[in-house]
């Protein structure tokens, strides 16, 4: 797996080597469990699992997103670091490393300064590095609209 110096990598366990909870030095993360499903918009500001299904817009661009290998996600990403290994049919945008693992069924537009695509994974769609600043300030500048717009009881 490829890392950086600045930024941990994020693994997705298999569900048969889950057992005690991550220690309290490890980077808060978020899971979306594999009964779940989501429509709609998620942001956050840690680390997230897709285990489950999401339809919509994910954005937590200064964190890593993993769709686990049961995940499914249905739209839009962005995130610091991808890693996919179950299915993604939408636009993956990450501002340090997409990572399509073996089992990964990905479909759409990767935006990343690095792209690591291993043996095995399945990509139809088109890559193209020189929209990843674009992506990212869009996400970045609609995650306080989205926070103040959920927060405001005249909103509908």
């Amino acid at each position: 797996m490829v890392t950086t110096d600045d930024y941990p990598s994020l693994t997705v366990p298999r569900l048969a080597q889950r057992s005690a909870p991550a220690t309290s030095n490890a980077a808060s993360m978020t899971a979306v469990g594999p009964t779940i499903r989501v429509t709609g918009r998620l942001s956050a500001a840690e680390h997230v699992i897709i285990e489950g299904e999401f339809e919509g817009e994910i954005a937590v661009p200064d964190h890593g997103i993993a769709v686990a290998g049961s995940g499914r996600v249905r739209g839009e990403i962005c995130a610091r670091t991808i890693t996919v290994l179950g299915r993604v049919d939408g636009n993956l945008t990450a501002t340090a490393l997409i990572e399509l693992l073996p089992s990964a069924v990905v479909t759409g537009r990767l935006a990343s300064p690095r792209l690591s695509i291993e043996e095995g994974a399945t990509f139809q769609g088109r890559v193209d590095h020189t929209k990843t600043a674009a992506a990212v300030a869009v996400a970045r500048h609609r995650l306080p609209q989205a926070d103040t717009t959920a927060n405001d009881p005249t909103s509908t």
